[in-house]
């Protein structure tokens, strides 16, 4: 008996050591799976609905796991408020633009707290990390449903247009302006026309290139006028030149009223004259004018006969002018006059006699005057 009592104490002393052994084993295993023995930072984040999420269900950054849900209670408002517990490892990549949201590992799967990493300076222990609604299966759904409602008029676009291509006056019109394109294309390639010989004449292609550089260099030579138009038209703006004063200021308006002036004075005196009764309406409109008109003719033919006879070499003029014996009897007289010595002599005496004579005074004007 004694015997027996020692080997049931051996066996349960061996079970309830292997049994310590493998239940130490199961806690160090499972506490570095959940970083049961890390430092953690605890976290908050409000949802409108958890969706299932329970205590202890995973918290995922970047596909890996980073820490654990905690409490999840709600808040005054109805809303849930979440703690996360995120190893302090992983707590530096939390920052103010981290934003958490409900997922799941699957369609049928448990569910799970999605971070994503921010960047900027860390949130401390304690702080709220934004949070994003409609995330999971349900969310999805919830997507997919809006992306068919937006998808919707699109549908109905291509309805309408498939419908459009079903009709045959349509597809008839498509077909001919096909035909066109096709007939347009073998006239510029085979027929001698325009198209084709810009597209295969060099030298056509050429002046085409130069008529476009004509053009371009008219374009900026236009384009440099407006431009000096505007300078022009900014100087005589801003400056203090003629044309400025003449524009802007008082000198402008002095010259127009001195014209507007000009031109009264100048139609009062051409009424005057149509109207009135002095010598020019005399003898723009009167009698006199005839007379004027019938002396001035008279005189030119006169005129004219006194021409036609001094042309002709008579009288003393015309015998001057025409006459050639007259103009040498004339030359022989004064060079016979410039070569006699009394001639001369009597010449230099006479201006001798004149510079010897006193000038006459003159009268000096009285006092009173």
């Amino acid at each position: 008996m004694p015997s027996q009592g020692r080997s049931l104490e051996l066996r349960v002393g061996i079970f309830v050591a292997l049994s310590v052994i493998v239940g130490t084993i199961l806690v160090f295993s499972l506490g570095n799976r959940s970083a049961l023995f890390s430092a953690k930072r605890t976290y908050i984040s409000v949802f409108s609905n958890v969706d299932g999420l329970r205590p202890g269900s995973p918290i995922r950054m970047s596909g890996l796991d980073v820490g654990t849900v905690g409490e999840v209670r709600f808040q005054d408002d109805g809303r849930c408020e979440v703690e996360l517990n995120i190893s302090e490892e992983n707590a530096r990549f939390i920052t103010a633009t981290s934003v958490a949201s409900i997922g799941s590992k699957g369609l049928l799967g448990d569910k799970l707290v999605e971070v994503t990493p921010g960047t900027g300076a860390s949130l401390p222990s304690g702080a709220t990390i934004q949070s994003a609604e409609g995330g999971g299966l349900f969310g999805a759904l919830a997507s997919a449903g809006e992306l068919v409602d937006d998808a919707r008029p699109a549908i109905a676009n291509v309805r309408l247009l498939t419908e459009t291509f079903a009709e045959e006056q349509f597809r008839q019109d498509l077909r001919d302006i096909t035909h066109n394109i096709a007939e347009l294309t073998r006239m510029a390639r085979e027929e001698d026309g325009t198209v084709r010989r810009l597209l295969t004449d060099p030298e056509l292609a050429d002046r085409l290139t130069s008529t476009l550089g004509s053009v371009q260099l008219a374009s900026a030579e236009l384009s440099r006028t407006s431009r000096n138009v505007r300078l022009i038209t900014d100087e005589i703006a801003t400056g203090d030149g003629t044309v400025h004063r003449l524009i802007y200021d008082d000198d402008g308006a002095r010259l127009v009223e001195s014209l507007a002036d000009t031109a009264g004075e100048a139609a009062t005196i051409l009424r005057d004259v149509r109207t009135g009764d002095g010598n020019m309406h005399d003898l723009l409109y009167g009698d006199e004018a005839g007379d004027l008109i019938s002396n001035l003719t008279a005189m030119s033919a006169d005129l004219r006969v006194v021409m036609a006879d001094i042309r002709a070499g008579r009288g003393t003029i015309g015998g001057l002018l025409a006459d050639p014996s007259i103009y040498e009897d004339i030359r022989r007289i004064v060079g016979n006059v410039e070569r006699n010595d009394i001639l001369r002599a009597l010449v230099r005496y006479s201006i001798r006699e004149d510079e010897a004579v006193p000038p006459a005074p003159r009268a000096e004007p009285e006092e009173g005057n």
